[in-house]
């Protein structure tokens, strides 16, 4: 049973392949063009044969496609006008905006003990302090020590994005709402 399937499959594959190729009469062109073949460009103007609608840009499309794709003879192709395009202005940008930088400060700890201090860490130089109220550190000056935030201010409202003069650290940045 298996051979008569095996079989009948075969003979259906092969029945498909031939009406396919009769179908579509595939014809493939077995000469090839010599590689120093050049093709000559139809004539235009009164010597050459004028025909109902004929078109010098479709004669160019066609001679194009033609043309073998690999060969010396192979001319580029020009899209648009063969005029050269203007050379382009030079535009000053604009200078870029100064970004106000905010301080690279960590919380490490705080400390309740008399007025309460923290321990803060400037990641840019990697120096840490302790530091109460009233004290400052890079710039800024501490206002508040809570149990686990630190609120500092500046005197200068460049220092953080839109004016503000108030930057709170975190003991626990990633548990700190926006």
């Amino acid at each position: 049973m298996m051979r008569v399937t095996l079989a009948a499959c075969i003979a259906t594959c092969s029945l498909s392949a031939v009406l396919f190729a009769w179908a579509y009469r595939l014809e493939v062109d077995q000469t090839a063009l010599p590689y120093d073949f050049t093709f000559e460009k139809p004539q235009k103007g009164s010597a050459a044969p004028a025909a109902a609608g004929d078109d010098s840009e479709i004669a160019d499309v066609i001679q194009f496609q033609l043309r073998p794709l690999f060969s010396a003879s192979r001319r580029p192709v020009q899209v648009g006008n063969s005029e050269p395009a203007a050379e382009p202005v030079d535009v000053d940008a604009p200078p870029p905006e100064p970004v106000a930088e905010v301080p690279r400060l960590k919380l490490l700890g705080t400390e309740k003990a008399g007025g309460g201090s923290a321990l803060i860490m400037d990641e840019d130089t990697g120096v840490s302090n302790w530091v109460v109220a009233g004290s400052s550190i890079g710039g800024w000056r501490v206002q508040e020590v809570q149990s686990d935030t630190v609120l500092l201010r500046s005197g200068e409202p460049t220092a953080l994005p839109e004016g503000e003069t108030g930057l709170t650290l975190s003991l626990y940045p990633e548990q700190a709402g926006p």
